[in-house]
């Protein structure tokens, strides 16, 4: 860890480019695959792109144009002034494309990996607080009716733990193990990006916990890192919700149709 933030001192520093990648790569081919265009502009760390050129890079592959207007372009026109070979990938949005369907597919993904990641860091309008005080039972209720419906006609959105065979049988049938089990980055991310697109999922623990208890143990540590809520424990499986960047579901709407309903 102290190194890490040793050579981030480096780098910060004066021509700290220069000072780690000088030609570290001039005398190999290389091509750097990145998701997001190199910026072009001084920060607290010198500009992406000219880092690669300092490096020797020859080829870089852009999975996403970054539409920042301090970039926009600049990073790309930076690294081509340069000399360096760069493709960026076509989606499918754009026209006129040749591109392959795996290119068009690796393009889509980093699109959405930008996406999902601006929401992250972007702060909200209007921050919507702390989700297990401001949900109460008649909302509860109205969420859990949705999900039914959706579940009913095949539309609820659905996360499942991994296969991981390092668990035993022993440890999924302990309640206790929901609060023990590690929690992987990627299968976070990927709730994570489920609930910035739908706002309600399932989560299902079957592969990790057999028992209510661990589940909700289990999905409660997965809402708390989210900042989500836990609307329903059902068996292994738990029913998580969070308001998109732009809430598509009105709760209040949800509960007073289900008032009305009853």
């Amino acid at each position: 860890h102290q190194q890490v933030l040793d050579l981030l001192d480096i780098y910060k520093s004066e021509d700290g480019a220069s000072k780690l990648f000088k030609d570290c790569l001039i005398d190999s081919d290389i091509t750097a695959y990145v998701t997001l265009e190199p910026c072009c502009h001084v920060g607290q760390t010198p500009p992406c792109a000219l880092s690669l050129v300092a490096a020797g890079i020859k080829r870089v592959v852009v999975g996403f144009r970054d539409p920042n207007p301090r970039v926009d372009g600049g990073g790309l026109k930076v690294l081509q002034d340069s000399g360096v070979d760069v493709l960026v990938l076509s989606s499918a949005a754009q026209k006129d494309t040749d591109s392959s369907g795996e290119e068009i597919a690796a393009a889509n993904e980093c699109a959405n990996l930008v996406e999902h990641f601006v929401k992250r860091i972007s702060p909200r309008e209007e921050p919507i607080g702390n989700l297990d005080e401001l949900i109460n039972g008649k909302k509860r209720r109205a969420l859990r009716a949705f999900a039914g419906r959706q579940k009913t006609d095949g539309t609820i959105h659905e996360v499942f733990w991994p296969r991981d065979f390092s668990i035993s049988d022993k440890d999924k049938k302990d309640s206790e193990f929901g609060e023990r089990v590690n929690l992987d980055v990627k299968f976070l991310e990927r709730v994570d990006n489920m609930l910035w697109d739908h706002e309600i999922i399932l989560l299902r623990l079957n592969n990790v916990v057999h028992k209510k208890k661990g589940a909700k143990l289990l999905s409660e540590r997965i809402a708390n890192e989210l900042n989500a809520h836990v609307a329903q424990v059902l068996g292994h499986t738990a029913l998580l919700y969070r308001p998109g960047f732009n809430p598509v579901l009105d709760l209040d709407e949800l509960a007073s149709k289900d008032d009305g309903n009853e």
